[in-house]
């Protein structure tokens, strides 16, 4: 009876300490900002831990992509106290946008490898994540917006180690592989691209967590495989992004707290549930996922992010504003023709290049074009090229409306307040599916004695560019009336390139390599 009775009392006291944080009465409250792949599992093991047991403190989890927090510790706003990303490479990311080192409360809470996830009969043998990029029918998603699409690359990169030879054969192959991808992208939500595979064939790349989930939620086998070099693993870090504080070092005890839940057994158990390997990389239970294979690592990030920003460049379509300078000394003469007839032949040339799936739209500038303080007109709003409006289609659209700019010349260049109005405009309707522009036309330098100065326009450029949904601006001057020292600082601020044509036969070979550039990021 004693012992009966010491039972019932332990576990009421155990309940009570439960229900009520004994020892802990006034918790805080912290947010913890969790990649959407691991959020649902980490608030279920938050709210079976008690406020004590979490350093007296509420936890908050919100299912968030590892980009937008990115975003958000870059730019000061929004910040949570505590995030787990799916990679540490966008701690390392967010480490050089802000200059500043962010808190690490745990290396990893979890972990899961990159696949390659094909029809049980239709598994693919390859030898490297180099080969695996050029199997037919892949789909990788948005390399833009999560790891798991970045993830053959940087398989592929981790191959080649340190060896520039062998790295510089990678960047090689990727041109005509995200030339291909162009086309055949697929969704960026992992479930859709195994939705596709299953349907239609093919080969999709997603994290071992996301196939064994999609398995157990939908009743489907699917094969799965990796090449025997090993794979790329996302290893969940616990960032500590509470700005610098009294509450900071708390901060950093909750995240220290949290981890230690996710590392007990309970912890471990329903991470293991939903999918995920524990940070020792331990293969999951009762023959589920990928099973054995190494983990492949980075040995030069900032190579491995120079890399992805050309493939990414490369495999996604173009979305830009042109904006065009119809100042009056565009109306000056260029050799047999003037700088807005020269302007004209270029654009009608840069026009064609653009594929069907490109999206462009065109604005005129000059000082008061576009009414009373707005320096700037649209003439054809952004859509795609091949997109039909009244019959006719966005392309003609465009050189219908690149035809009327010499009689729009006159007034000063109202260079400034454009800027940062397409900028803005460009930004508002970001497309995640395609590379985001502003490319600025001028002869001149700002000439709108009402408009925001140089330093205003840089700074704000600076401030309101996202690292996840970036807008690039290039610039073309021409001839050496136009400010290239300004013109350089203006695409510097956004990860842009500079153009300069110093003489009129140079303008349209300038204009067409600079729209076939899409930027220099």
């Amino acid at each position: 009876m004693a012992v009966v009775l010491l039972v019932l009392v332990a576990g009421g006291v155990f309940a009570a300490q439960k229900a009520f944080g004994s020892g802990c009465k006034d918790p805080s409250t912290y947010e913890l900002a969790a990649d959407p792949s691991i959020a649902g599992v980490v608030e279920q093991v938050v709210a079976d831990t008690s406020a004590e047991d979490l350093g007296c403190a509420n936890v908050e989890v919100t299912a968030t992509d590892s980009g937008a927090v990115s975003a958000s510790v870059s730019m000061g706003a929004d910040v949570p106290a505590l995030w787990i990303p799916d990679s540490a490479l966008w701690v390392g990311k967010t480490v050089r946008a802000t200059g500043a080192l962010v808190d690490v409360a745990s290396q990893s809470v979890a972990t899961s490898p990159a696949v390659i996830a094909a029809r049980t009969d239709e598994v693919p043998f390859f030898d490297t994540w180099l080969t695996a990029l050029q199997l037919k029918g892949l789909r990788i998603g948005n390399p833009l917006t999560n790891t798991v699409s970045d993830a053959a690359i940087l398989g592929a990169l981790a191959e080649a180690g340190t060896d520039a030879d062998a790295v510089d054969s990678v960047s090689a192959a990727l041109v005509p592989i995200a030339q291909a991808q162009a086309a055949t992208r697929g969704e960026a939500d992992p479930v859709v691209r195994l939705d596709e595979m299953s349907s239609e064939g093919g080969v999709a790349v997603v994290s071992e967590q996301t196939l064994v989930d999609y398995e157990k939620s939908t009743g489907t086998d699917l094969g799965v495989t990796a090449p025997p070099t090993g794979s790329f693993f996302l290893n969940y870090p616990l960032a500590v992004t509470e700005p610098a504080g009294e509450r900071h070092d708390s901060a950093k005890d909750v995240g220290r707290a949290v981890a230690d839940a996710l590392g007990s057994e309970a912890g471990l158990q329903a991470l293991s549930e939903a999918g995920f390997r524990g940070p020792d990389n331990a293969v999951l239970s009762d023959g589920r996922g990928l099973g054995e294979t190494t983990p492949l690592v980075i040995s030069d990030q900032q190579t491995a992010e120079t890399t992805l920003r050309r493939y990414q460049v490369l495999a996604l379509p173009s979305r830009t504003l042109v904006m065009e300078d119809v100042s009056g000394s565009m109306g000056y003469s260029a050799g047999a023709d003037t700088r807005i007839g020269l302007t004209v032949q270029a654009s009608n040339t840069g026009n064609r290049l653009f594929p069907d799936n490109a999206a462009l739209g065109l604005w005129a500038f000059s000082v008061g074009l576009g009414g009373g303080d707005q320096d700037y007109r649209e003439l054809v709003p952004i859509r795609r090229l091949d997109e039909t409006v009244g019959g006719t289609t966005q392309r003609d659209l465009l050189l219908r409306a690149t035809g009327s700019l010499p009689g729009l010349v006159g007034s000063g260049t109202g260079l400034y307040d454009t800027t940062l109005a397409a900028f803005r405009t460009v930004k508002e309707g970001y497309d995640p599916d395609y590379i985001n522009s502003v490319i600025v036309f001028t002869d001149g330098s700002n000439e709108d004695p009402g408009s925001i100065s140089l330093d205003e326009l840089l700074a704000t450029l600076r401030a309101e560019q996202d690292p996840t949904k970036p807008v690039i601006i290039v610039t073309i001057g021409i001839t050496e009336d136009a400010d290239a020292g300004v013109l350089q600082q203006i695409s510097a601020a956004t990860g842009g390139t500079s153009f300069l044509a110093r003489n009129p036969a140079e303008i349209p070979n300038v204009f067409v390599n600079a729209l076939k550039s899409r930027a220099g990021r």
